[in-house]
């Protein structure tokens, strides 16, 4: 039966009106991919690409029955609260993150609403789901809208040689556009006829073309991925069945092996921490260990824990996913979590390890609550806090998950989603500089590292403008000015010699957006505080 279901599916289906308006707005959504997107700023133009693609592409599904579910709009919001912050934040690092995490949570939205997940819910099962929305049902059916333009297209002689018409056209302009160039670079007075004409050959021209030619294959990626879920093109590949047998081939390491190896690593981590209790634990009682600055013991122990909480976390998945189950395995449709119960060997030395692991994330974030109260923030300290924070969540559900049968796929998901939902939404350089800022205004941080301001994104100029106005400290407010007039994606450039002391070089700001595109509200702030700055304070000599 599912033979036959596969075979069935792969059937061509009928190109419809509303199929041939889908491919061609799907081929405008591609060229705007490149015209829209600025991937070395992530602005507004990712939130108006986000917006135009999921309005044509809800419309379509709409058009063709497959209306919004409850569970569909939440994913919907998700990917419109994703897409929102491209047009109010300025930090280039996170929006990186977060344009992966946009893609990732489209393309789960249109399993979602076309109801071509393998289990019909967030669970295990996600791991299929994301090799056939992401790689198979997009590449299997990756030509259907150019072959459906062109059977269209086709129908009539008219039809057929305008398409043909187009295509040489388009292939053979960028030629053409270099040979005018070149003849009016040779010849002044074809220069001059083709300026009369008005006939413009510029680097936006090329740049239109290429973009168009590059969103052809988007164009076809994404027309893929909505057509094939649509009519159920190709998306069994991948079943509830395969997947489990996959696992099930995998789980051929006897269970006394794994138990083993994990009962010496955790022998291993109960005497490191008999032997190392003093030093471990004396971030809690705000102690350092002899001979070591607060650098060097938070620092060092930070990351070292780090490391080991993500091995842990490897070795608790390879474990349950090697480990033999013996016969009688379960399939995954209705169990929860979707696989065989692991034996209870299996899970006692889960909840020892992982018990082990939280004391370590425990300690790795008291050690950089401690070096923070000394030394204050930087983006480095919070997103790794950020990251073990997540770890220490993941590790809390697994342990649960030992003792009751429960969907701890979803759950982690769903805290994962919503943690770095709030990261994006954080205003996290703004909110270091503000807090630094106000800790060596009220005193608790002796010394403020201004330079390392400035290579934050636009979201610290506020917090820095702010301590411009108040302080009265000449050589502080120059370099402030210093850095709010350079902090334009990374317009710190060294440290100079200026008398005794040693001060931070930068480059004076260019408009950090050039286009509606690359236009973020933080950004557009931080513009009009150095436009004011220039204006209002002209300085006795230039930084």
């Amino acid at each position: 039966m599912e033979g036959k279901s596969r075979e069935l599916s792969a059937v061509p289906v009928d190109f419809t009106r509303s199929d041939y308006g889908f491919s061609i707005a799907m081929l405008v959504c591609g060229f705007l991919y490149w015209n829209l997107i600025r991937f070395e700023s992530l602005g507004a133009g990712v939130s108006i690409f986000a917006v135009l693609l999921c309005l044509v592409t809800g419309i379509y599904l709409q058009k063709n029955g497959m209306k919004q579910t409850r569970e569909s709009l939440v994913y919907l919001a998700i990917v419109a609260i994703s897409a929102g912050s491209f047009l109010l934040f300025d930090n280039v690092e996170i929006k990186a993150l977060n344009f992966l995490f946009l893609s990732l949570s489209f393309v789960y939205w249109i399993a979602v609403t076309t109801e071509r997940r393998l289990e019909g819910k967030l669970s295990a099962g996600i791991m299929g789901d994301g090799i056939n929305q992401l790689l198979l049902v997009p590449f299997y059916n990756f030509n259907c809208g150019i072959s459906g333009i062109k059977n269209r297209w086709g129908k009539n002689m008219g039809g057929r040689r305008v398409l043909q018409s187009l295509i040489g056209i388009l292939i053979f302009l960028p030629v053409l556009m270099i040979v005018i160039s070149l003849l009016m670079n040779a010849d002044a007075a074809f220069e001059h006829l083709i300026g009369t004409i008005r006939f413009s050959i510029s680097e936006d021209i090329m740049e239109n073309i290429m973009q168009m030619l590059l969103g052809i294959p988007v164009a076809c990626y994404l027309f893929g991925l909505v057509y094939g879920n649509l009519h159920n093109r190709h998306t069994e590949h991948i079943t509830l069945t395969t997947l489990e047998k996959a696992w099930a081939t995998l789980r051929f390491v006897p269970g006394i092996t794994v138990y083993s190896a994990l009962t010496v690593l955790n022998v291993v981590y109960l005497v490191f921490f008999l032997s190392q209790t003093t030093y471990l634990f004396s971030a809690f009682g705000n102690q350092l260990p002899e001979a070591m600055t607060y650098a060097e013991y938070a620092r060092r122990g930070f990351f070292e824990l780090c490391t080991v909480a993500g091995i842990n976390l490897c070795v608790i998945g390879a474990a349950h996913l090697l480990t033999s189950r013996g016969t009688g395995a379960d399939g995954l449709q209705g169990k929860g979590e979707g696989t065989q119960e692991p034996p209870k060997a299996l899970k006692a030395e889960t909840v020892v390890l992982c018990i082990f692991t939280v004391l370590l994330i425990a300690t790795a974030l008291r050690k950089m609550v401690l070096y923070i109260d000394y030394y204050g923030l930087t983006q480095l300290r919070v997103y790794t806090t950020w990251f073990m924070l997540v770890l220490f969540i993941v590790f809390v559900i697994v342990i649960l998950r030992q003792f009751k049968r429960f969907n701890g796929t979803k759950i982690a998901a769903v805290s994962f989603i919503v943690c770095f939902l709030l990261l994006c939404y954080a205003n996290v350089d703004g909110f270091i500089a503000k807090y630094n800022i106000d800790r060596y205004l009220d005193g608790s941080l002796e010394n403020l590292d201004v330079m390392a301001l400035g290579q934050l994104s636009d979201a610290a100029i506020p917090p820095m403008f702010d301590l411009y106005g108040k302080t009265r400290d000449e050589e502080l407010k120059m370099e402030l000015r210093r850095a709010i007039l350079g902090t334009s994606r990374g317009g710190f450039l060294g440290y100079e010699d200026e008398g005794s002391s040693r001060v931070g070089v930068y480059y004076e700001y260019e408009e950090s957006y050039k286009t509606f595109r690359d236009f973020n509200v933080q950004t557009y702030k931080a513009n009009q505080i150095r436009e004011w700055i220039k204006e209002k304070e002209v300085p006795s000599s230039n930084p």
